[in-house]
């Protein structure tokens, strides 16, 4: 019985709550009226601001204040409100750049012809403006203004706890007074199975439990019903049967959309390359073995990742491995010296003493003998104990670690990288050399469209993969890359063609996936245009086709305008 109540009283009161209403709309030219579930609205604009009203089912009149040009919210502006001649009053401002107004004048349905009075800042303007409001509409104000003065009181926070609290005060008063069978004085014995009614058990009566349900409901239904109808108008985006998109201004704000006009000019055409983040040549380095042997880890451990280092710092040491033959014949080498070198001290020392009686150059071959000795053990030593220090042949950050402790590595084995993430390069492949003949200028765009200012080092004089390598130098530098990561590369020529320059952005993929742009012909309407296209840069494209003059175009949010169905 109480979801009947429910389903019955949703249905009364659904159509009096519904936000969006269907109206003729007002017509600019050849554009369609805005969707039949949209609420009252009317637009103007002039080369400096554009306005939407939309009428809610309260007899407010929402006012969407922005830039014309740009589609920039305008704040803190003055706009003063004239229904068929008669001044109605200033707008207050509702939220950032949306006013409301009370407009008790827009009740009856018709025809109302509206002026607009607007201030902002230095720039003052007047724009009229036609609402056509159908009889649905009208009615549907009309009988939300016995609830106005609740609707203002709830929205107040205060006003909401206390009605809140006696809802449930009231639920718990009813529970409690709900009459309750006593227990019978003198106990019947029941009657048999074949003679007792079909009777109810003992409980109270059903009308009883269900009797506070229609007073719950009928609460809730004065609590909400003003609350719905003094919001404002949420009218959803759709795309429209003849390709448009409807975008109502509510939701311009949320997906923050801006337009721009189409001006012609002149750019340079750009070829696009593939290429890849190398290192600076000049601040990188690879350090490699010079020999076979063991790796062992220096005082403070191996560099690790993205671990600065110093020229010249010392990354570990290579401990050479000889066969055990070879060992042998070091070692019996190094003790021969060692008798030797024993027999040249005495020898010295000998010679030493009789100074005055042995002649001076004798004293020094001696010496030069006995050093001799000494270089040649120092030189056989490091083959049986000595280690070879690793060192870094350039500043930077570590990115390549391929070393282990004890690790055996052969000669000329990679094992480390060392980058200057300061100092990079792009490097692009062309298959083409007579395309890139001359290069301007030259820009580079991550596949995660990072834009990167490069500038152009050289190209090279032999093919690679039937390709020319060309190198730039990245400018400015760039955070988050990484050596390897692709990049597309777009090379500018000194030849020029004329056509609309917009913001890569601005360009996005329909469904069938040709490009499009979205023209912004009315305040809340945006139609496909497909386009022609040329990559200028990371940050700019040039139309050639498919696109007028002096047409307002989305430059920012056009890929979510692309997401509406």
């Amino acid at each position: 019985m109480l979801i009947r109540i429910l389903l019955l009283f949703a249905l009364l009161v659904a159509p009096g709550l519904r936000p969006t209403l269907s109206h003729e709309g007002h017509a600019h030219g050849d554009e369609p009226a805005p969707p039949a579930a949209a609420a009252p609205r009317a637009e103007a604009h002039s080369d400096l601001f554009e306005i939407v009203a939309v009428l809610g089912p309260d007899r407010r009149l929402w006012l969407y204040l922005d830039r014309h040009a740009t589609s920039e919210p305008i704040d803190g502006a003055t706009v003063q409100v004239t229904v068929d001649g008669e001044a109605i009053g200033t707008a207050t401002r509702a939220s950032e750049a949306v006013y409301g107004l009370a407009a008790p004048a827009l009740e009856r349905p018709g025809q109302r012809n509206l002026i607009f009075t607007i201030t902002a800042g230095e720039d003052m303007d007047l724009l009229p403006a036609t609402l056509v409001i159908p009889p649905v509409a009208a009615a549907a104000t009309a009988a939300s203004g016995s609830a106005d003065l609740l609707a203002i009181a709830l929205r107040e926070p205060y006003f909401w706890a206390a009605g809140l609290s006696l809802l449930l005060l009231g639920a718990a008063i009813g529970r409690a007074a709900a009459p309750r069978p006593l227990p019978p004085l003198v106990v019947v014995e029941p009657p048999s199975i074949a003679t007792r009614p079909h009777a109810l058990p003992s409980a109270a009566p059903m009308p009883e439990r269900v009797a506070a349900a229609p007073a719950v409901v009928v609460l809730l239904g004065i609590l909400l019903v003003p609350m719905l109808a003094g919001a404002q108008p949420m009218d959803a985006p759709r795309r429209q049967p003849d390709g448009s998109v409807f975008v109502p201004k509510p939701s311009q704000r949320l997906l923050g959309l801006r337009t721009g006009p189409a001006e012609l000019g002149e750019a340079s055409i750009a070829i696009t390359l593939t290429g890849q983040v190398v290192a600076d040549p000049n601040a990188s380095g690879r350090v490699q073995a010079s020999e076979a042997g063991r790796i062992e880890p220096p005082e403070g451990g191996f560099p690790v990742l993205g671990q600065r280092v110093a020229r010249g710092e010392i990354l570990g040491f290579v401990v050479p491995i000889m066969a055990a033959r070879d060992r042998v014949g070091v070692r019996s080498n190094i003790a021969e010296l060692d008798a030797l070198i024993v027999i040249g001290e005495a020898r010295v020392r000998r010679l030493t003493a009789l100074t005055g009686t042995v002649s001076a150059r004798e004293i020094s071959d001696a010496r030069a003998e006995l050093e001799g000795l000494r270089q040649r053990r120092a030189a056989n030593l490091p083959a049986v104990t000595g280690r070879e220090p690793i060192v870094a042949p350039s500043a930077g950050l570590i990115s390549v670690v391929r070393v282990a402790a004890g690790q055996v590595i052969q000669a000329q084995e990679p094992l480390f990288d060392i980058v200057d993430p300061a100092r990079l390069w792009v490097e692009a492949i062309t298959f083409d050399p007579a395309a890139v003949a001359e290069v301007s200028a030259a820009s580079a765009v991550t596949a995660s469209g990072q834009a990167l200012r490069v500038g152009f080092v050289g190209r090279g004089m032999t093919l690679r993969q039937q390709g020319l390598p060309l190198h730039f130098r990245i400018e400015g530098g760039a955070t988050g890359l990484a050596v390897g990561q692709p990049v597309t590369v777009l090379v500018e020529t000194p030849r020029r063609t004329p056509g609309i320059v917009l913001p890569a952005e601005a360009v996005v993929r329909n469904p069938e996936g040709g490009q499009v742009v979205y023209e912004m012909p009315s305040a809340e309407r945006f139609l496909p245009r497909p386009v022609r296209v040329q990559p200028l840069d990371g940050q700019r494209v040039l139309v050639t086709a498919g696109l007028e003059r002096g047409a307002r175009v989305v430059t920012s949010g056009a890929g979510l305008i692309a997401q509406v169905r």
